[in-house]
This record gives structure tokens, sequence and C-alpha cells, in this order.
């Protein structure tokens, strides 16, 4: 296994060169111009007839986001381990470490194109040419609506088949480390008796973190860990067990320092264990 680093420790990675941003702006700008009037004709689609059309518009957004990846790769190529297990275990849980703007996209690198993100309110409300999408798809304010409408629905999305993402951190990272994890994603799996499939991202912290504008041109490795499956308990805390389990199998995947102190925990393992991302028992293989 080669060393690692803390996962805030910032490296060169790669020309970080004018032309390469330039390009890379260029690329974001162009696909997505080029993407936004088919958004908009579903938006109308699904104005006409609501949620007929909400599985395929959730589609289209990943097939949008896996475009944006491949037209990227020659300045932030990207190599992903398992790709198809959300896919296999659909209905399920995604929960991914959150590093970067990027990890929107990055979600396309896998395969379960039936994703819906539950995520704060600032993206229905501020993106203007993405919002309209948004809400066609299905995609759930869990900060603006009260944490019944949210539960019911989620239930409705796991009830249709869709794979739901929570970035449990509830933030981007600020300095590259694995933060403190909310409940909900993991309260909900307990719930509904569907698995968590945990989605490691390395390196697009480093790639464009927060409050930059600057891209780092490089490579992003993530690694999708095998499903763990909620317990079977009458614990009112059985669900924070879960998330335990769930983040602690994300330290062991993430390069060494990800909890910010050189180490992951000790005294603690996942109910199922996780494959370190650049072991030998799954081959890293570029997006197709």
């Amino acid at each position: 296994m080669p060393s690692s680093r803390p996962c805030g420790t910032r490296e060169r990675r790669g020309p970080e060169t004018i032309p390469a941003n330039i390009a890379i702006y260029a690329v974001f700008l162009g696909w997505t111009l080029l993407c936004l009037p088919l958004g908009f004709a579903l938006s109308l689609l699904c104005r006409c007839a609501p949620g007929r059309f909400s599985r395929l518009a959730r589609k289209a957004i990943w097939a949008y986001g896996r475009g944006m990846l491949r037209l990227l790769h020659p300045w932030l190529p990207v190599r992903i381990d398992d790709p198809s297990t959300a896919l296999r275990h659909a209905p399920c849980i995604l929960v991914a470490n959150h590093q970067s703007f990027l990890d929107i996209y990055l979600l396309g690198a896998q395969d379960q194109s039936d994703l819906c993100l539950v995520s704060k309110s600032w993206p229905h409300r501020l993106l203007f040419f993405f919002a309209p999408m948004m809400r066609s798809a299905g995609y759930i304010d869990a900060q603006s609506l009260d944490a019944a409408t949210v539960h019911a629905r989620c239930r409705e999305r796991i009830a249709d088949g869709a794979t739901l993402v929570f970035f449990p951190e509830g933030r981007r990272s600020r300095d590259g480390n694995l933060g403190r994890f909310h409940a909900g994603a993991f309260l909900l799996a307990l719930e509904e008796g569907v698995p968590v499939v945990p989605l490691a991202i390395m390196d697009s912290f480093r790639a464009c973190p927060p409050g930059s504008l600057r891209f780092r041109p490089g490579g992003i490795h993530m690694a999708v860990l095998p499903p763990m499956h909620p317990p079977r308990a009458d614990d009112p805390l059985a669900h924070r067990t879960f998330m335990r389990s769930v983040r602690t199998a994300f330290l062991q995947a993430l390069p060494e320092g990800a909890d910010g102190q050189g180490h992951a925990p000790h005294g603690e393992s996942p109910d199922n264990t996780a494959r370190p991302p650049h072991g030998n028992a799954v081959q890293s293989s570029p997006i197709p």
C-alpha cells in the first residue's frame, strides 16, 4: 500500500496552469449550456404530468454529471472501485463524504442513475439554472420541509426504487478531513430496512477546495464500499451505533489522517469490513 497523507495536506498536483483552468471552466459552461434546453423541456413535461417523468429527470441529471466527468477527463481523471454496487443493491441509501462542489458531479461516476438527492435548501433556491430540474426529479429539500414530510418523501422514493443520496456531514469539509455525521440517513435505513452504501471520495478537496476558484488538475479516486445493513434492534439509539460503524468504514477506506488526528479511531469496527481503496481486492477503473 502506498504511503498516505492527511486529507487536508495540500500537494502540488500536476500543471496548475491558466490554460488548464480556462479549459475546465469552458467545459463546465459549454456542457451546461448545451444540456439546459433538455432540462427545461423535462421540467415542462413534469409540470404537465407531475410524477410521471421524475425518474427520467433523475436519470438525465446523472447523465449530465457523467458527461461532465468524461469531458473533464484530460484534467481531472476519475477512477472508481466497484461502481455498480448501489445499482446491484437498489433501493438503498448512498452516503458520501463531502470535500468539494465536484462531489455532485462525481455521483455520475458510479452506475446507479436513479439517484434522489436529499440536501439543504440553498441548491433549490440559488442554482436557478438547476433548480427546475431538481424539482422535476423529486429531489428533497431537507432543510425547508418539516421532518415528517421529509421522511414521507424519502419513503416514497425508496418505494419507487430510487437510491437516496445523503452527504451525512451536512457541509463540505473545510480541511479535507472527515467531519461529524448527522444521523438522519441511518435512522431512515433502520426504519425502512434498506442497506447503506458508503461512497468514499478522495482528492476532490485538493482538486477544488471550498472557497477556491482555481482547479488543481490531477486524478480523483473513489471507492464504493460494500453495503452495510442496519441492525435489527429495539434499542432507540441503534441508528447512532450504525452511524458510527459506517463512519468507521469511511475512516478505514480514506487515507490516513482523515479524522484529523493522523489515524483511524481504535476500538471501533464496522459491521462489515470495508476494503481499503488502495488495496488489491478490487481493481480501480476509469469511468466508462
